[in-house]
């Protein structure tokens, strides 16, 4: 079995039994495993991904040829199969044999050689026409054809449906299946743009929206690997991610309070635009993650960022009132399924309910450290209404209070819905999916 597929299918066990993040959960196995050639990372990496952003079409395929429906076997065997319906449909230039001899000796290196045979005879009959079974009729059942098409849930289509139009989630399904790509902000505290791509040293592009943001080329290290990155010059974040501070835009020295904080990549950028006479208080629920992001403060230099462990919801102990309160909430995450595809796969419409009420008590609790005059700023990565619009509307009625606020000057019009909210969607901006919103109190 070649070293990339013993990765993947370590890395996809990983993430389906333990719940762990695809890119985190790879890049250990990567360090883990030493010096490998680059084409094997290569492998590893696109096997890895495609596997999880195909699940739902290659599960189809499978169920298809099998006595045993996917989700009646053990999770190696899944697996297993799931790398090899993969090739077979998606790698047209690996020779079947190949495809499915690598898939039954996946199954003999994650210990389920007794179900060898299964996974042999299961890809032999795939392997008969390497396409997947057919989807529903379009006419018919719309939703049903594009769930197929793009392996995305039903019910996610559906909403989307709703609200873009069948032919619009078609598209968004599509960008969601393509790999996102590597972005970094430049810490101008430390370096230009000129000089961070100099530094980086590898073929990078700046950003089409956020003013310090680099796109970096395919193939790309992650960025803890990059020298750039442990210099304090870069952080990795999403060009999306990056707006949400620049449509915040706190003042030269103003004190933000920065709630649901980590991993930390918005508070070091808001502590970088406030400068050293302002300050940020940075409040996560856990201590963990407390502590990254000041390890993320420190390595950019940024001595104006403290950091609390503290429950939101709950009184914040010693905090008084601030110009700026940016809740970055808890969300489905759906904005991110491109970087992160099994985020598709973990989702269900029950943790969109229960996120909204996480949501609209964290708002009610943050609203009480906003400052007359100052200003709540909401934002998610998710593109459900019931955690946007929705969740905005309640808020304003629940706060009379507060009222809406027009987005900052200058802020790009290609990331502004008709009512001034930010609204980032990865088929029409290039970029993660993200919702915000600014809440001026009176």
């Amino acid at each position: 079995m070649s070293v990339a597929r013993r990765l993947a299918a370590e890395v996809l066990v990983r993430v389906e039994q333990g719940g762990a993040f695809a890119n985190l959960a790879l890049d250990s196995a990567l360090r883990s495993a030493g010096r490998i050639e680059a084409r094997e990372t290569a492998l590893a990496t696109a096997l890895t991904y495609g596997v999880l952003r195909w699940q739902i079409e290659l599960d189809r395929a499978i169920a298809a040829y099998s006595d045993h429906p996917p989700e009646k076997l053990e999770t190696p065997v899944r697996v297993a199969l799931r790398l090899g319906a993969f090739e077979l449909l998606h790698h047209p230039t690996v020779p079947a044999r190949a495809a499915v001899y690598e898939a039954v000796e996946c199954a003999k290196e994650l210990r389920a050689a007794r179900a060898a045979g299964l996974v042999n005879a299961v890809l032999r009959k795939l392997a008969e026409t390497r396409v997947p079974p057919p989807p529903p009729p379009r006419d018919t059942d719309p939703i049903g054809h594009l769930a197929a098409l793009a392996a995305h849930p039903r019910w996610m289509v559906e909403r989307w449906a709703k609200w873009l139009g069948i032919d619009e989630a078609g598209k968004l399904c599509a960008a969601n299946q393509e790999q996102a790509p590597a972005v970094v902000r430049v810490n101008r505290r430390r370096a230009t743009l000129a000089e961070a791509q100099a530094a980086l040293g590898i073929e990078s592009r700046p950003g089409r929206f956020a003013p310090d943001a680099l796109i970096l080329g395919p193939g790309s290290p992650p960025a803890p690997d990059m020298d750039a990155h442990g210099r304090g010059i870069v952080q990795a974040q999403d060009e999306a991610a990056q707006l949400v501070s620049v449509y915040a835009a706190p003042g030269e020295g103003s004190a933000v309070l920065d709630a649901c904080a980590a991993p930390g990549g918005k508070a070091c950028h808001l502590a970088e635009i406030v400068g050293p006479g302002g300050s940020v208080l940075a409040v996560d629920l856990h201590e963990r993650k407390a502590r990254m992001i000041e390890e993320a403060a420190a390595r950019l230099g940024h001595g104006n960022v403290r950091t609390l462990a503290a429950d939101a919801t709950l009184p914040i102990p010693g905090a008084g009132s601030f110009p700026l309160v940016l809740l970055d909430a808890p969300c489905s995450g759906l904005g991110t399924v491109r970087r992160h595809p099994e985020v598709k796969l973990r989702r269900t419409p029950a943790d969109v309910d229960r996120l909204a009420v996480l949501q609209a008590k964290l708002l009610a609790s943050l609203a009480s450290y906003v400052a007359p005059g100052g200003l709540l700023v909401y934002a998610v990565c998710t593109l459900t209404p019931e955690e946007c619009d929705e969740q905005v509307a309640l808020f304003l009625v629940e706060h009379p209070g507060f009222a809406l606020d027009a987005p900052p000057p200058g802020f790009p019009r290609e990331c502004l819905d008709e009512r001034g909210h930010l609204r980032t969607l990865p088929h029409r901006t290039g970029t993660d999916g993200f919702f915000a919103a600014r809440l001026r109190r009176g």
